[in-house]
């Protein structure tokens, strides 16, 4: 029958309150939903918010279900957008898939329980450590596990269950080298680690399609080394039939990751919505990877699609750049005239350095007049408030050093101390 009109306009209010809720709400939120012991109210209520939630990276309660599918969070979609075949997961699926681990875990899932007891997803080295058991565990129970008698509760189709089962699971065979790969590149590797590389190689001949494009999409989604490395996991491979599925696994997850930065909403909420440091690290890696497809010969197919995406790439980290000088200069240097503290300039001069960090990976992707133009706002703005009396000469000159650099900074120490 479907919701009556009410609960459906009630629900869309919801919806369009969440979306423009700012940060601070948005954890608040979080904090309660954590308490709803129903599922659906979580769906309800965070579905809207979901790619504001992957810019923002909020620690979450640690539960079963969420420490089993960190590895796969990626990839998860609303039911809705899922389909057989496709290198994701439906969210609907997630308890079931779990609740059938949970089960053949027996007495070990409730000391599980006891150890995530209090922790939240940013507990990193806890998460690694215990997944590095869970996971490659709870591979070898869906390998080979029937269709679970709750099935039916997650709206998808009966036969649906073998083919996701066993993708789930080649995901999860390997996430503590998936784990470790993706690290290496967050702390700037230059090259992945090859023994890594062949963990992750390994039997992919006797794995689905669909599990090994999985593995494909999350390598070109978190690694910023993601093209060069899925060649050479084809490469480093001595069996054809390994080859043949790894090269359509590329070409299958290469298509999935384009068309979801070409999403009206993909981009603006890895770039747009996300902290300065989290928006410049994510303007690298698609940088990097988009230079990589473009340079590939074997890519050449989809060198139109990376033109569109590099220009709105572009747009998305002007936009990014604009607000964050806004929120973090603009608005605290115009806002008062009452002098600046110690913490309010280490403040202004951390959001100065991570500004000019998101406008050296911009400047790689467009232009540079619109951050060339915005600087010297932020410089002009700089002055006029040490002319107040808001900023010391010591605190200006720092400021300036940032955003203009030490040639603008020296002229300008050379001319205080010619006045003086």
């Amino acid at each position: 029958m479907g919701n009556p009109p009410i609960a459906r306009e009630a629900a869309g209010a919801l919806r369009t309150r969440l979306l423009a809720a700012d940060d601070a709400k948005i954890a608040r939120i979080l904090a309660v939903v954590e308490t709803a012991a129903d599922p659906n109210i979580n769906r309800v209520l965070l579905d809207p918010l979901r790619a504001r939630l992957a810019a923002l990276k909020p620690g979450r309660k640690l539960r079963f279900t969420r420490l089993l599918f960190i590895p796969l969070d990626p990839l998860i979609v609303p039911a809705p957008e899922w389909k057989p075949g496709e290198p994701a997961v439906p969210r609907t699926a997630l308890d079931v898939i779990a609740g059938c681990v949970r089960r053949a875990l027996g007495g070990e899932a409730a000391v599980l329980d006891a150890k995530i007891e209090g922790l939240k997803t940013d507990a990193s080295e806890f998460v690694s450590a215990t997944g590095a058991t869970l996971w490659p565990r709870a591979a070898e129970i869906l390998a080979g596990a029937g269709v679970p008698d709750d099935w039916g509760g997650t709206g998808l189709r009966h036969d649906a269950w073998a083919g996701l089962a066993r993708s789930v699971a080649t995901v999860l065979r390997r996430a503590p080298q998936l784990r470790a790969l993706i690290r290496d590149s967050e702390i700037g590797a230059i090259e992945a680690d090859d023994q890594i590389v062949r963990d992750i190689l390994r039997d992919t001949a006797n794995e689905p399609p669909e599990g090994c494009a999985m593995l494909a999409r999350l390598i070109l989604e978190q690694s910023s080394q993601a093209a060069a490395l899925l060649r050479r996991l084809a490469s480093l491979s001595s069996h054809p039939a390994e080859k043949a599925v790894l090269r359509q696994a590329v070409a299958t997850g290469m298509d999935r990751v384009l068309t979801r930065m070409e999403e009206s909403d993909g981009l603006d909420a890895e770039v747009g919505q996300a902290s300065l440091p989290d928006a410049t690290g994510e303007v690298r890696r698609i940088a990097v990877l988009l230079t990589e497809i473009e340079d590939d010969p074997d890519f050449a197919k989809q060198r139109q699609r990376v033109h569109g995406i590099r220009a709105k790439l572009d747009r998305a980290c002007r936009a990014r750049f604009a607000s964050g000088m806004e929120e973090g200069l603009i608005s605290p240097l115009t806002a008062t005239t009452d002098p600046v503290d110690g913490a309010g300039q280490t403040k202004l001069e951390n959001r100065a350095r991570d500004l000019r960090s998101l406008e050296k990976a911009g400047r790689k992707i467009g232009g540079g007049g619109s951050y060339d133009r915005q600087l010297v706002q932020a410089a002009e703005l700089v002055l006029k408030a040490a002319e107040t009396g808001m900023l010391t000469p010591v605190r200006r000159l720092r400021l300036i050093e940032i955003l203009s650099g030490v040639e603008a900074a020296e002229a300008m120490y050379d001319l205080d101390h010619a006045a003086g």
